[in-house]
């Protein structure tokens, strides 16, 4: 096995004058070396060089073509048994493809390199323009451009668009919306009625099947596709109730249909790598052919007996549940530094792999990955997923379900094989606590260090203790994983996968100021009328405007989180995942059909804070310290100001800048931020879901607090209008002076923990090579992170890297392609991001 090998140094380049320390990233692009740090086989080199050569990704429409054709003929029958009947469909005629250097194989189209599924099923109706702004965006030159061929598009006009026109779930979930719910979702003009969100509010129902999901893999490889069918056989020969009969009979038999499908796609690839094996003349290729020949005649049908069986099975099963759904940011791969460990400890001890040998197949998977794209064909929903945003989260560390440290060798050869290629996936996350070992974290630190913004870290002393209070044992509490962006899942308990809403904390600070106009829309009515600030006598009567505009907010936005689950089981269904899941067995349900509560289950719906927290903050704080305890502006002056965009006022816009900021150490000003939460949090505590479930508060904005800063005019922290807005729970860019420790303690001192409902805030931190250098520095990171986790923050995340270096990519983008950043919950390409974006990601405070 040829290996290209680089140990990590920290310096300075010739290109830098001797001036700028550079992270491992940096270093590697100025002296064009092919890999960061570690090793990495000639193999994965030559497959990652084809994926970054390929260029753009493709529609990949076999799986929407497919998928049609078996709807067709399948009308009026059960919709989970439709569906399961389309995947049998798909499996038996998708086109298979093996390349060369492939030893995990399986995708969804006949090219090497980047492909994106399309789901007409979900947004059908609005295919044709999705296409067409694809076809425009990459005529333009964008960066993150999505192919459609002159082939791709009469597909989409002449076979997708005339049967899915009316009947996907977007425009009749619109349609069943309450008028001044849309309004405020999509405005008044009936042409962006969905296809062109307002941003006042954001429904994520409509992007994707599923939010972000974790399957359970561990099953998979566990019992195989033969268990799961035997138990769904087993359960299905056992009713005799009517109404079981009735409504259970079509899941169980759905189950089955699923599980000969997945195994018929395996064998269909073990039958194409046997046919290759027997033509090729290359004796290494012929073994590695045959091997995988062998490997997908026994799995995912049966149990995996090897590690290269258990990744080969793992990696078809999330194949797989990409064709059977959109799952929001990617399917999440769960802890699989737990769920792989057994046979890969088996092997070692056997001698049949090397940990070498272990990291190469982790680095084909990461690659194969790396292939899947997720677009929208929404344009607006686009602008809030840049730099083809992906969160297909992989989750090691954390603890075992005793409480004991779960780290093992895996965790640390997963850790290592994300370092070497100059890329982004896959979406490392790691689970830490009280007792993770520094062993542990000094590897974690030094993966940091080198400013790929991977991993993500997620806190055991937040999640375990809010999954107790939403009624898990500790015992399974202990056993998440990390999803999405900054998310938590527990496979076999979670239910809700529809879709939320979002809120842009800048329109609502906007709509107090201007009694519930929004200025962008020619001061159409979005907000409540609450009055002119003008005749607000103190700042209570600001703060009162302002709650009862974010509460109209929120109201609307569990409006649509109901009408949206409730109406997903007729429109979507997901067969694979459901068999995945235990309490769907149990009961015959599909995950879909959540609305109606599945017994046993945690069913959390979320309110999104979408951008703009911060904003909001030091907004109110300007107002309070400006017009009320100072009194150096009056409401007349500040107004005229905003409307206007600070032209002409640039001496008022200074004193907004210079007033108290959030992220600082002032309590008072911190305060607000937690009032803020309060409000979301009270709001939907006095409005309960049914069956005890909660409707939760978490501030994950993605990319959306970019299209959302460009709807929002002027605020009174000094931002300009159209400008972005604040990112995550973290404070306004550059407004955070005092350095990470102070800065965690506003966070905290922000953060409302009173209620049960509060879940993940987003919190990225951007730090310059030079500050964490040598191991001094990383013994720095480390106690950061300490002093993070025993605070009980929720998520965290870091870029290591100089400013000047991501102004010079900007300059020059082709030097810097392959510079990789982190945006929100993931990781991207800087020069796949647009100009308004990159700009957001330098100007946030680089923390000394």
């Amino acid at each position: 096995m040829n290996t290209t090998t680089i140990t990590p140094t920290e310096g300075t380049t010739a290109t830098t004058a001797a001036t700028r320390m550079l992270s491992a990233q940096e270093q590697a692009i100025a002296e064009g070396k092919k890999i960061l740090t570690g090793t990495a086989t000639d193999r994965v080199i030559r497959m990652f060089e084809a994926i970054r050569t390929a260029g753009a990704p493709r529609v990949a429409l076999e799986r929407a073509v497919y998928f049609t054709e078996s709807f067709k003929t399948t009308e009026c029958q059960p919709l989970v048994l439709r569906w399961a009947k389309a995947l049998k469909n798909i499996a038996e005629k998708m086109s298979v493809a093996i390349f060369d250097d492939e030893l995990i194989v399986g995708r969804p189209c006949t090219w090497f390199g980047k492909y994106s599924l399309v789901y007409p099923e979900l947004d059908g109706t609005i295919i044709q323009e999705g296409a067409k702004a694809f076809i425009e965006a990459k005529k333009a030159g964008a960066p993150d451009a999505v192919t459609v061929t002159d082939e791709d598009k009469q597909i989409i006009d002449e076979v997708l668009f005339p049967y899915w026109k009316g009947k996907d779930f977007t425009p009749n979930f619109i349609k069943a919306l309450p008028p001044e719910t849309r309004h405020l979702f999509w405005g008044a003009d009936p042409e962006n009625v969905g296809t062109k969100f307002s941003f006042v509010i954001i429904s994520t129902s409509t992007m994707r099947h599923s939010q972000n999901w974790v399957p359970d893999f561990e099953k998979m490889l566990k019992r195989g596709c033969k268990g799961l069918r035997e138990e769904a056989q087993a359960r299905l020969a056992a009713l005799e109730d009517p109404r079981d009969l009735a409504f259970k009979r079509p899941f169980y038999e759905a189950a089955i249909i699923t599980c000969d499908a997945l195994s018929l796609l395996a064998k269909r690839y073990s039958e194409l790598a046997a046919e290759m094996a027997a033509k090729t003349k290359d004796a290494q290729r012929k073994k590695e052919l045959e091997e995988i020949a062998a490997i997908c005649a026994w799995v995912p049908e049966n149990p995996a007996r090897t590690f290269r069986e258990a990744v080969q099975a793992q990696w078809f099963t999330q194949l797989f549940s990409r064709l059977e759904e959109m799952v929001g940011g990617q399917v999440n791969q769960g802890r699989m530094d737990q769920y792989l460990y057994p046979t890969y400890k088996k092997d070692v001890q056997e001698g049949r792999i090397t940990p070498e040998g272990a990291q190469e197949l982790f680095q084909c998977l990461w690659l194969n990955i790396m292939q899947s794209i997720e677009s929208q064909m929404s344009p607006s929903a686009a602008k809030g997923r840049e730099g083809f945003s992906h969160h297909e989260t992989v989750t090691i560390g954390g603890q075992t379900t005793d409480g004991f440290d779960a780290t093992n060798e895996l965790s640390y050869l997963i850790l290592e094989s994300t370092r070497p290629l100059k890329c982004s996936y896959p979406e490392l996350g790691v689970r830490i606590h009280a007792n993770t070992p520094d062993k542990f974290l000094h590897a974690v630190a030094e993966t940091i260090k080198d400013g790929k913004g991977s991993p993500k870290l997620i806190n055991d002393e937040f999640e375990v203790p809010w999954f107790m209070s939403n009624g898990i044992v500790k015992r399974e509490a202990l056993d998440y994983a990390m999803s999405g962006c900054s998310e938590s899942r527990l496979p076999n308990r979670e239910t809700h996968k529809t879709g939320n809403g979002g809120i842009n904390y800048g329109i609502v600070m906007e709509m107090t100021l201007r009694d519930g106009k929004v200025k962008i829309y020619k001061d159409e009515q979005f907000g409540l009328k609450t009055g002119d600030p003008r005749t607000f006598k103190t700042y209570d009567d600001v703060w009162n405007a302002y709650r009862l505009q974010l509460e109209n907010v929120v109201k609307h936005i569990m409006i649509q989180n109901y009408i949206a689950a409730g109406m997903k089981s007729k429109y979507i269904a997901a067969p694979l995942a459901s068999t995945l899941h235990d309490l769907c067995m149990e009961h015959g349900r599909d995950l879909h059909s959540h609305a109606d509560y599945i017994p046993g289950a945690l069913d959390a719906s979320c309110i999104d804070g979408l951008g703009g927290f911060a904003t909001c903050i030091d907004s109110l704080a300007a107002i309070k310290h400006l017009i009320y305890d100072t009194k150096k502006l009056t409401w007349d002056q500040l107004l005229e100001a905003l409307e206007k965009n600070w032209e002409g006022k640039e001496a008022i816009r200074q004193m907004c800048l210079n007033a108290p900021k959030y992220g600082n150490g002032i309590e008072w000003v911190d305060t607000i931020g937690y009032h803020i939460q309060r409000t979301v949090m009270e709001y939907t505590h006095n409005h309960p879901r049914p069956h005890g479930q909660s409707a939760n508060m978490r501030i994950i904005p993605i990319t959306f607090h970019n299209p959302c800063g460009k709807v929002t005019m002027a605020t009174p922290n000094g931002r300009p209008a159209g400008e972005f807005l604040s990112d995550g729970i973290v404070p306004s860019h550059g407004c955070d002076t005092k350095g990470p420790t102070v800065t965690l303690q506003s966070i905290a001192r922000a953060t409302c923990q009173i209620y049960k409902t509060h879940r993940e805030d987003l919190l990225n931190m951007k730090m310059s090579p030079m500050n964490v250098a040598g191991e001094e520095g990383t013994r720095r990171l480390m106690q950061l992170i300490r002093a993070w986790s025993s605070q009980k923050h929720a998520h965290i995340q870091f870029n290591i890297l100089n400013k000047q270096t991501l102004l010079d990519a900007q300059k020059n983008p082709e030097k810097y392609r392959d510079l990789v950043v982190r945006v929100a919950g993931y990781c991207a390409y800087f020069t796949d991001l647009s100009p308004s974006q990159q700009a957001e990601i330098i100007a946030r405070t680089e923390e000394q």
